[in-house]
């Protein structure tokens, strides 16, 4: 493993997705939400709950309302990094160039990958940063804690996922149409982890059709997005971590390695 050339190239990947205009935009709206949203819970606060200990509950709900609405940004930005971290490289014809030096193509998709989520995990982190930082301000409450941030590392981790079903799209589709097949594919992981939630190894193989062996088989052998996304309110409401949270990302970690030895397998089967 050549890492001098690996680390080259990650630093390459976040240099050259920093320049994306799509994320600026992004960042410039998501921060302009940020800021109305603080404004309104600034004018609630000082207008009808002076002295009111309701203030801090009024911040604990709108932080996780922005929570979830700075979730659905990222991952639009964890979606267009993911079409582009790979197939920038077939449309400058710069990938054979890349891959002549000595660096696998695993290597070579590794750094890609990681790069494109460090720059969206850096988007994530600068948007919950400045709510919190205002919503401080506003209610004069802390919202910066140990579940928190294991939100946000739970939340990174369904953006890691994305990224990676968005870069195999990519190989075959134009960005367009993997942008927005990224999304049904997510749509329906998520409605298999759903479906298939409360039932037990055993009731899943019970009255097995065509349709249900299919929603199995993806809620079985691809990361479970939408528990992870339970957990990750679970924690901003401020539950407890149980075993089934633990086994949750067990789960993931195998079937994640999965997932990006499939993007491996497409990548070696294209002609470069």
């Amino acid at each position: 493993m050549n890492l001098l050339k690996t680390k080259a190239l990650l630093h390459n990947t976040i240099t050259k997705e920093y320049r994306n205009k799509a994320l600026l935009f992004l960042l410039i709206f998501s921060l302009g939400v940020i800021t109305l949203a603080n404004a309104l819970v600034n004018f609630i606060s000082e207008t009808f709950l002076v002295n009111n200990p309701q203030a801090a509950i009024l911040g604990d709900k709108s932080f996780f309302v922005m929570f979830m609405v700075i979730t659905f940004l990222t991952t639009l930005i964890s979606v267009i990094l993911g079409t582009s971290c790979i197939k920038s490289d077939f449309e400058s014809s710069s990938i054979g160039q890349i891959l002549a030096f000595p660096i696998q193509r695993v290597e070579y998709l590794g750094a890609r990958i990681i790069g494109a989520w460090i720059t969206s995990i850096m988007f994530f982190i600068i948007s919950i940063g400045y709510t919190a930082f205002l919503f401080s301000l506003s209610t004069k409450a802390s919202f910066i804690s140990g579940p928190v941030i294991l939100a946000i590392l739970t939340a990174s981790a369904n953006l890691l996922t994305t990224i990676t079903i968005a870069a195999i799209l990519s190989l075959y589709l134009p960005k367009l149409f993997a942008f927005i097949f990224t999304f049904a594919i997510r749509i329906l992981i998520g409605s298999s982890n759903a479906y298939f939630a409360k039932d037990s190894f055993s009731e899943i193989f019970q009255d097995m059709s065509v349709l249900k062996f299919f929603g199995a088989m993806i809620h079985f052998f691809f990361p479970r997005m939408q528990p992870m996304e339970v957990f990750t309110k679970e924690l901003l409401e401020g539950k407890s971590v149980g075993l089934d949270n633990i086994a949750l990302f067990g789960q993931y970690f195998v079937t994640y390695i999965i997932l990006f030895s499939l993007l491996s397998l497409f990548f070696s089967r294209k002609e470069i």
